[in-house]
């Protein structure tokens, strides 16, 4: 059997990684390909290379289009020369419904993570419906959406919980014995774009906090190319930071409050615990047309599951005395610190019990076969 799975972001990396070893699991001479980051590269029997891995935003993809179109076209290339009895798509939309309708005629298709069709640009559904078999969700209340709709869907929970479990078992390395001065970590993204947006505007919230209160700082890094990129905005910013590099579980772990990308990290944060801001903040144009698609009130995936704001969110233009106001409250146990610390108690019911991989995988599997 042969199974083709395209990722193309971080989050989209570590939840393939996951998928590997459980399809593996449950069938060991499986013969998988596939694109994405390093930890999927581990684990497939065949890396595509080529994929822009990690851009973000209108300009990011923009800025690459030639190297998208020959990317996209050397991995439907390879994957017709695969014939796999199932290609697997997660997340990333922009290039993978591009790639399900280059493919799903001709092979069986899934899609794990599929896009947020609620959000934006509900019309991808045709898309879906044509050349997609089944998708897995990670909201709950996608499975109705999508089942309205006529396409074969199944939720079995989202994948975060499977990190956090994994990461759990191999018991994170503690980086203080929390003593007397709080720590505060900075979870500035996974992406060049994010990063050169968002790093700047946590250093200047912790200088304006330093005025306030005595902390630490710890930083997270993705990978090695990430910390590069941090430690030139660190240099140019004159600022020294202890920066953590690999997933951020040792970040969030030793933490007493996050300042953290909008993205899936909110969640792994939720499931450990612990209080959080979330920061969207990008260039003036990504902005512009990104107001202009997604229709939302709420941004991070901690408030979308709830349905209300549980965790502040900060959107492109904010107060950073707000800001400041927000991280003292969460230092010294205030209203904010309870409101998120009660919630989270019982946030495992919104995102499931964990075993989403590997029911993820046995499906797959069914569908392969």
């Amino acid at each position: 059997m042969k199974i083709v799975i395209l990722a193309g972001e971080t989050s989209g990396d570590n939840y393939g990684a996951l998928l590997i070893k459980n399809i593996r699991v449950l069938s060991p001479d499986v013969f998988i390909a596939g694109t994405g980051g390093s930890r999927m590269r581990e684990k497939l029997n065949l890396f595509i290379e080529g994929l822009p891995y990690g851009k973000m935003g209108f300009s990011g993809v923009f800025g690459n289009l030639p190297l998208f179109y020959r990317s996209f076209r050397k991995i439907k290339k390879e994957v017709e020369r695969l014939k796999p009895d199932i290609v697997v798509f997660i997340d990333n939309p922009g290039f993978n419904l591009k790639m399900a309708r280059a493919l799903g005629r001709k092979f069986s298709c899934c899609y794990y993570i599929p896009p947020k069709i609620w959000a934006h640009n509900y019309g991808r559904i045709r898309t879906i419906k044509e050349y997609i078999r089944a998708v897995i969700p990670v909201f709950d209340f996608e499975e109705e959406i999508y089942r309205k709709e006529g396409v074969p869907c199944r939720w079995f929970g989202h994948p975060a919980v499977d990190l956090l479990l994994k990461v759990q078992a191999e018991k994170v390395e503690k980086h203080h014995d929390g003593g007397k001065v709080p720590v505060v970590g900075l979870l500035p993204g996974s992406r060049q774009e994010e990063i050169a947006s968002l790093l700047p505007a946590f250093i200047h919230i912790a200088n304006l906090l330093k005025q306030k209160i005595q902390f630490e700082i710890m930083l997270s890094a993705a990978d090695s190319d990430i910390r590069r990129s941090e430690e030139f905005i660190l240099k140019k910013h004159g600022v020294k930071l202890n920066i953590i590099e690999g997933p951020p579980y040792k970040v969030i772990d030793n933490s007493d409050l996050l300042l953290a990308a909008c993205g899936t990290v909110n969640l792994e944060v939720a499931l450990a615990g612990k209080p959080l801001l979330v920061f969207y903040k990008t260039s003036v144009l990504n902005y512009v047309l990104a107001k202009m698609m997604v229709k939302l009130k709420l941004f991070s995936p901690v408030n979308l599951l709830y349905g209300k704001k549980i965790v502040p969110e900060y959107i492109q233009n904010f107060s950073y005395a707000r800001v400041v106001d927000d991280c003292l409250d969460i230092l010294n146990r205030g209203e904010l610190y309870a409101r998120q610390t009660e919630s989270f108690r019982t946030f495992r019911s919104k995102t499931g019990d964990g075993g989403v991989s590997a029911r993820a995988a046995e499906l797959i599997l069914g569908l392969a076969k």
